[in-house]
């Protein structure tokens, strides 16, 4: 259950930050930058690369809660 729980959270927090129009992809970027050890990343990635990567992981999370729920509930 903890497992589908956090997949679909992931999902859905993978879906605001890649889908948003106000720019919530710069928001995480600001954050990231902000908490990052070696400094801020480098200057060729973009909050256009960071929408693409939390694409992808909005997609592998939606796989994997949609699996862990239907083992879930058979």
């Amino acid at each position: 259950m903890f497992h589908f729980v956090w997949a679909v959270v992931l999902a859905a927090l993978g879906t605001l930050i890649a889908l948003d129009y106000r720019n919530l992809a710069l928001r995480v970027y600001d954050i990231i930058s902000m908490f990052s050890l070696g400094g801020p990343p480098g200057p060729r990635f973009t909050e256009d690369h960071m929408r693409i990567v939390w694409g992808f992981l909005a997609v592998v999370c939606a796989v994997v809660a949609a699996v862990r729920g239907w083992a879930l509930f058979v």
